[in-house]
């Protein structure tokens, strides 16, 4: 009889060998897949492309709206399309920014930052204009 220095009997060895057998190296055996390595369900990529979409332009306008809000301060206002462009340029407003109020009419006055975001199309969702 041999003579170990394991506490437990043979049976029970080889259930424990069998046990870590996929994490010593061996390879799995046929028709037993563990759950976590069973490949993901594939979604729709259009889903995806359209909520990333929608994700990715909400969180554009966030970062329009903050800063906006960091850069123009009382002070700015009331301001035209011009003098609104001179402030964004000095304070070095990003080209997304620039962009944004280059495109707003060039007679237009407005008398704060809140104005601006509604005429920029980028007002918190509600405090959107109503049609």
């Amino acid at each position: 009889m041999e003579r170990g220095s394991t506490k437990h009997g043979p049976l029970h060895d080889e259930q424990l060998a069998h046990e870590a057998g996929p994490m010593a190296g061996e390879a799995p055996q046929p028709g037993r897949t563990e759950e976590w390595r069973e490949p993901e369900p594939v979604d729709d990529p259009r889903e995806l492309f359209d909520a990333g979409t929608a994700a990715s332009s909400e969180q554009a306008e966030i970062d329009l709206r903050s800063e906006l809000a960091r850069l123009l301060t009382r002070d700015e206002f009331p301001a035209g399309r011009a003098a609104l462009l001179g402030v964004l340029d000095a304070k070095g407003a990003s080209q997304a920014l620039v962009a944004r109020v280059g495109e707003l009419p060039a007679g237009d006055q407005y008398r704060s930052t809140h104005e601006l975001l509604v005429a920029l199309g980028i007002s918190h969702p509600e405090e959107q204009p109503r049609g």
